[in-house]
């Protein structure tokens, strides 16, 4: 099952919103999310969160029985919620928009889900400017020659990386916060391939303008 999980953070253009409404997903709102499915004219699968940012007007059209109330705590954001509640489903896919811009803090959360629920279900976060990846073991993905790619490792070194079709190649080495980084790597190939041995790696590809989400195939 694949989903689109919606935040309550940068709208996303009408054009990407319709590249991810195309196969028809279950979409999920964390809360005021639900505005933006609302302003698309998408009624949510499912409302989950502590309804503290959901506006009256699209909370008025949502069936009662799709607005799910989770208590406010210390404890996590609706992103992790929502996420639960997705892992409940079934969901084994899901692409997270309207969780960037605005609040640093909560977008770097948001990075951090990446991991938690990394073992759960296949995720990525988008919006108009990039789109985000959490690599363990093998992806191949398809992006445009001359694109932006940066890899940048996620709570600790990440070693044995490998890559094809990018334009600085790593060959089984290392990327470590503050030590190295691999930022603006430049797609060479349309057919890219990148492997991790042990560790976290976020894979961040600049859209530069183009809507299409990059078609990734896990390995």
């Amino acid at each position: 099952m694949r989903a689109v999980v919606v935040g309550n953070g940068e709208r996303p253009s009408l054009e990407l919103w319709n590249r991810l409404m195309e196969e028809n997903p279950v979409v999920l709102c964390a809360d005021g999310g639900a505005d933006t499915a609302h302003a698309y004219g998408v009624m949510p699968y499912a409302v989950i969160g502590d309804l503290d940012s959901l506006s009256p007007n699209a909370r008025a059209v949502a069936p009662p029985e799709r607005v799910i109330g989770v208590d406010a705590d210390n404890t996590g954001t609706d992103v992790q919620k929502v996420l639960r509640y997705a892992v409940n489903l079934g969901v084994r896919e899901a692409t997270l928009v309207g969780f960037t811009g605005g609040r640093t803090d909560h977008w770097l959360w948001n990075l951090s889900m990446l991991k938690l629920f990394g073992d759960a279900m296949l995720l990525s976060i988008i919006d108009d400017y990039c789109e985000v990846r959490l690599v363990r073991g093998t992806v191949k993905m398809r992006a445009q020659v001359g694109q932006k790619i940066s890899l940048t490792p996620l709570g600790g070194e990440a070693t044995g990386i490998t890559t094809r079709g990018l334009q600085f190649a790593l060959n089984g080495e290392s990327l470590a916060l503050g030590v190295r980084d691999g930022i603006s790597n430049e797609v060479t190939d349309s057919a890219v391939e990148i492997r991790v041995e042990r560790g976290d790696l976020l894979v961040v590809v600049q859209r530069e303008g183009d809507f299409d989400p990059v078609e990734w195939v896990t390995t």
